[in-house]
Order: structure tokens, then sequence, then C-alpha cells
């Protein structure tokens, strides 16, 4: 008969889980690396004008990310922001989003909440998660819809949200007889890489 001391002895059970975990790491960490925005990515937040039917769409291509292991912070230059009329643009920066003072809108999103798609190119997650809106100095807490698709160089992302502009302390703008609903809308398209 052999005797073992419980110390030199360890059951399979333990040796499994412990390759388990190791695996498990090694396969989470492929999503756990830093990313990075790359190439052109494209911001757009949308409004609604009333009477009529107005559609009024800015836009910027000037969006950054920080990612520290915990959260993901997008931040964009409100001034980058275009809607394709100058004075529309000029009432936008100065009079109501007012970016001599509050010069960014930013989207916190708690990291580990993110499902990031494995290394098989073309493979997809969807989530809602909630996250930080900051835009005019106040944060507020919103859903964010996402999409992201491995691609060759990291991921595709696109993104969309609902925000009321009026929460964060953005005065409703209004123009020769056109009031713009505070409920507005924003949506991300851009590709992120290991940074």
């Amino acid at each position: 008969m052999i005797r073992t001391s419980s110390s030199a002895f360890r059951p399979p059970r333990q040796v499994f889980v412990g390759l388990a975990l190791l695996a498990a790491l090694t396969v989470g960490g492929v999503a756990d690396a830093a990313v990075g925005v790359s190439g052109k990515p494209k911001v757009s937040f949308f409004a609604e004008g009333s009477p009529g039917a107005l559609d009024i769409e800015g836009v910027t291509n000037t969006l950054t990310v920080v990612d520290n292991g915990t959260t993901l912070v997008f931040t964009v230059p409100m001034s980058t922001v275009q809607t394709g009329i100058s004075l529309r643009d000029d009432h936008m920066n100065n009079e109501f989003v007012q970016v001599a003072q509050f010069p960014n809108a930013t989207l916190t999103l708690t990291r580990a909440d993110v499902k990031f798609p494995g290394a098989t190119l073309g493979e997809q997650t969807n989530g809602t998660v909630k996250g930080v809106f900051n835009i005019h100095g106040k944060d507020v807490t919103i859903d964010v819809t996402y999409n992201l698709m491995r691609s060759k160089t990291g991921y595709r992302a696109k993104a969309n949200f609902n925000f009321d502009a009026s929460a964060h302390g953005i005065s409703v703008p209004s123009y020769l007889g056109v009031t713009v609903d505070p409920k507005m809308r924003a949506e991300v398209n851009v590709d992120l890489v290991d940074a």
C-alpha cells in the first residue's frame, strides 16, 4: 500500500479547475487588450424640429477612446460637429452647447459590461449596456445599444443611444419659428484596434 501525504497529493478536480481558469484567461486576453480608434470614425447627433418635418444631423469624424482596462471613455470635441449650415453650427456651439466652457461630449462604459467577440473573423456580439453620457458638463445615465464585429485589425463597432438635451441643462433651441425637440439620438461607427 502506498501512502501519500495530503500536501503531496492534488486531486484531479483541482487540476482541471486550474486548467479551465488558465484557458479562460488566455481566451479572454484577446478582448482584454486596450483598444484605440483607427481610420475615420463617424459620430452623428440627430434632432428633429417642429412645426414641419425638419431633420437635423450633426456629424464629426473626430473621436478618441481611452481604455484603462476598467472603463472605455469615448470623447468627441463638440466644436468639430457640423450640421451643414454654418450659422446653425455657430448657434449650437456658442449659445446652446457652449463649447468654450464645455468643449467635449463623453460616453463612459464599464468595459466588463461590453461583450467582445472572439478571434474568428466576422464573429459578432450585440448588447445593451448602461453608460454615462456627459455633454454640457452634466452626467446622465443612458442605455447604449451596440454591435461589435471582429475585423482583420480589431473590431468594427456600431452603437447608438437616446438622450434628452434638456436633462443636460441645454436650452431648447428655437429659431425663426422652428423649435428643436430636446429628445435626440447619437450614433457611433468606429474601427477599434489594439492600442
